[in-house]
């Protein structure tokens, strides 16, 4: 049985969460859990998040394809091995560096006289926070 492609959505949509952030998970079986971003896919509206939605693949230990060349054939490793799956990015939210909750994110711009200072920055949207975040 092949494989289905996952679904792109006919617009792209822009993703507020970018690699490296931390998120905290807001519904499905690892609702609260914190991590940060792995990967994003933009175009899918993904992402992986380091130690949320584990899933388990059972793999069969079979040689490396470059080891055809050398003397000691080397095997990759068999066995249950656990991955981090992609996750939709409305399942997730930003957690703010300044204030450690998680948020919603807006933009603003700031001015300065430097070569980049007039730049969109991601601003938290708590009323009493509302300072940049990354």
């Amino acid at each position: 049985m092949h494989k289905l492609k996952p679904s792109i959505p006919k617009e792209p949509v822009k993703l507020r969460v970018l690699k490296g952030d931390t998120v905290e998970v807001i519904s499905g079986k690892d609702k609260g859990k914190r991590g940060e971003v792995i990967e994003a896919f933009p175009k899918l509206n993904k992402i992986k998040v380091k130690g949320v939605n584990i899933v388990i693949r059972h793999r069969k230990e079979r040689p490396m394809r470059s080891s055809a060349l050398s003397a000691q054939p080397e095997n990759i490793p068999g066995g249950r091995i656990e991955l981090e799956s992609a996750l939709h990015t409305s399942k997730v939210m930003v957690v703010c560096t300044s204030c450690k909750r998680p948020t919603r994110v807006g933009y603003e711009f700031k001015e300065g006289t430097e070569k980049l200072s007039r730049r969109k920055y991601r601003v938290c949207k708590h009323p009493d926070c509302g300072k940049t975040i990354g």
